[in-house]
């Protein structure tokens, strides 16, 4: 079986496991979202920026591999090394992208020949909170016949206690060391491949499209890897130099910041490098987030539907929806949401006789879904003075963005208040 073969083969056993497999507990959403990544993960890899080196050392070879997504996101790395009688895989994944303080999953399988002729074979599935700490842990064992497939489906799943693991008596110091260490694992492999040379494959490489017209915002990116939001330049400006923000770089980034009046957001296809059409969002750089002020984007699974927030500390400071058409050509339009959350919220709290003090309004995006449907709160709280902090009220809105002759439309499907935390 080759290491693409493997690495299909694992994904598909780790998607198909049932609810059951998992013990519940408060981790739960984040150990689903990394097995949705995964498939996402996996589709987009042949179109994927690919990084690949085999070296040898005695009887042992190994195979080192990266793949990055049309924004330069580093979406899977892998290793599989080989010897006589032996073989071992071990693949990183990420809730979003591979970096620190991010959620991350890791699978190894070891296949190890044994005297009698058969192979024995072992799983491993880790799940990593953004802490690097493991919160499920999965393993599986089998012995095959020689000659018999090393196809794994059919093993149940163990699930590993992580609860009753031993007391963590390491200082913080030697925890921060640790965690370091967790992340730097794949990076250093994504380091040494890209020191050896050029991609094995680059499908964006002689693609231009628009790409001087904008810049992508970080974490913006389709979770397929197919569209992004990016930072476009006012009127009449063409030199992205002039807005490189050096302080804020680290080491192999680069990033822009407008702060002038008259930029743009776009939402742009990142396999042709074409803009698609202006989303209306008014956010001003390259970063996800300057201190307190980001900008967030929720897809819809089928990524055709998105949600664009920027928001500050205490308050949105705009939010609008936009549908992408069926052919992925073009941006359909895009409605303002933030102003009508509002409103559903007003009303509803004049409905109900609650009094709001009228502070400053957040609104927080949980979900979107392909037939439209935005979930989100409005919060009203207060940001300065002896209350600072207090809330007035929490509201749970169900939008819809639905098509219509006329055009995109938001309509109200429910409201109540947020349950208290």
């Amino acid at each position: 079986m080759k290491p693409d073969e493997m690495a299909f083969v694992l994904i598909a056993l780790a998607l198909s496991l049932p609810p059951s497999s998992f013990a519940v507990s408060a981790n739960d959403d984040d150990v689903k979202t990394l097995i949705r990544r995964y498939g996402q993960v996996e589709e987009q890899l042949p179109r994927s920026v690919h990084y690949s080196k085999k070296e040898g050392s005695g009887d042992e070879t190994t195979i080192s591999q990266a793949w990055f997504n049309g924004a330069g996101d580093l979406i899977k790395v892998a290793t599989e090394k080989t010897a006589v009688g032996s073989r071992e895989l071990t693949e990183y994944f990420a809730a979003t992208k591979i970096e620190p303080w991010q959620a991350m999953f890791i699978l190894t399988r070891k296949e190890t020949s044994q005297p009698d002729g058969s192979t024995q074979v072992d799983e491993s599935r880790q799940y990593y909170d953004n802490s690097a700490e493991v919160i499920r842990e999965l393993k599986k064992s089998g012995r095959f016949k020689a000659g018999e497939s090393l196809d794994t489906e059919n093993i149940k799943n163990v699930a590993v206690d992580v609860s009753k693991k031993p007391k963590d008596l390491r200082t913080d110091v030697e925890k921060a060391q640790a965690r370091n260490e967790f992340y730097n694992k794949p990076l250093a492999i994504v380091g040494a491949l890209k020191r050896s040379g050029p991609p094995e494959s680059d499908p964006f490489a002689n693609v231009t499209g628009g790409s001087e017209k904008y810049r992508v915002i970080a974490d913006s990116v389709s979770p397929d890897g197919r569209y992004a939001i990016a930072l476009g330049l006012p009127n009449g400006k063409t030199d992205w130099e002039e807005y490189r923000d050096k302080e804020l770089e680290e080491e192999g980034q680069t990033i822009y910041t407008v702060e002038e009046e008259g930029h743009q957001n776009y939402l742009v296809d990142l396999a042709t490098r074409k803009i698609l059409g202006i989303t209306g969002g008014d956010y001003f750089g390259t970063k996800h987030r300057y201190n307190h002020r980001e900008c967030t984007v929720v897809w819809s699974p089928d990524c055709k539907t998105f949600v664009e927030l920027t928001s500050d500390k205490w308050n949105y400071d705009s939010c609008r929806a936009g549908r992408i058409a069926a052919d992925g050509k073009k941006l359909i339009g895009m409605v303002e949401v933030g102003k009508y959350a509002e409103t559903v919220a007003s009303n509803y709290l004049k409905a109900h006789t609650r009094h709001s003090d009228e502070g400053s309004i957040a609104i927080y995006m949980s979900e979107v879904g392909n037939d439209g449907l935005i979930k989100l709160e409005v919060v009203d709280q207060i940001s300065g003075g002896e209350r600072k902090g207090d809330v007035n009220s929490a509201i749970d809105e169900q939008l819809r963005l639905r098509e219509t002759p006329g055009g995109l439309r938001i309509e109200t499907v429910s409201v109540r208040n947020a349950p208290k935390e």
